[in-house]
């Protein structure tokens, strides 16, 4: 009877094992595929994140560009304001040519010192002076006709004189150059 019940036990551990294993088989398959779509799942994530790591990196760039350009056109009221003083600089240049040598002369060193200390600071704050050639044609992105007149050193149309100086505040016009351009043979007021 012992001998009965073991084979018994067997047989039915033997019917029951291939479909334990297939069972197992089955599971280890599921278990698989969840695997497969998990790891793809997590690359279509890290993709994202990678995107959106990238498009912060590139945000943080352009607004750092946005910015430094906001602050070099922050001053440009001021700068403006200080082209006035310069002005007034080269009027009390002109004026002391007509004083006697020795005042002239010490109060010209003073002047030229202040106006080259001011200059040279406005130059490092971004501002540039366009600078004209007499006799040649004037352009007019940068400079502006106030009057014509007779010259008979310059051809027709060109620039004969400079009214005021005219200034770019990095590389953008904040005051364009006025100038004089020789009158047009023939042209009546």
């Amino acid at each position: 009877m012992n001998e009965k019940n073991t084979s018994s036990v067997q047989e039915q551990q033997n019917n029951e094992s291939p479909k334990a294993l297939e069972d197992c088989l089955n599971k280890i398959k599921e278990l698989e595929e969840k695997i497969k779509l998990l790891e793809e799942e997590k690359e279509k994530y890290l993709g994202d994140f990678k995107r959106a790591r990238a498009d912060l990196i590139n945000y943080k760039q352009e607004e750092q560009e946005r910015f430094k350009e906001l602050m070099k056109f922050a001053n440009e009221r001021i700068v403006k304001e200080l082209i006035g003083i310069l002005d007034s600089f080269d009027l009390a240049l002109q004026s002391l040519e007509s004083m006697s040598q020795p005042t002239k002369d010490s109060y010209l060193k003073g002047i030229y010192l202040i106006k080259e200390q001011l200059e040279d600071l406005l130059s490092k704050e971004g501002l540039e002076e366009i600078k004209v050639e007499l006799g040649k044609e004037p352009n007019l992105k940068e400079q502006e006709i106030v009057a014509e007149i007779e010259n008979d050193n310059y051809s027709e149309g060109t620039v004969a004189a400079v009214f005021q100086k005219g200034y770019k505040f990095y590389d953008k016009l904040i005051r364009p150059v006025r100038v004089a351009v020789v009158k047009t043979k023939g042209k009546e007021d």
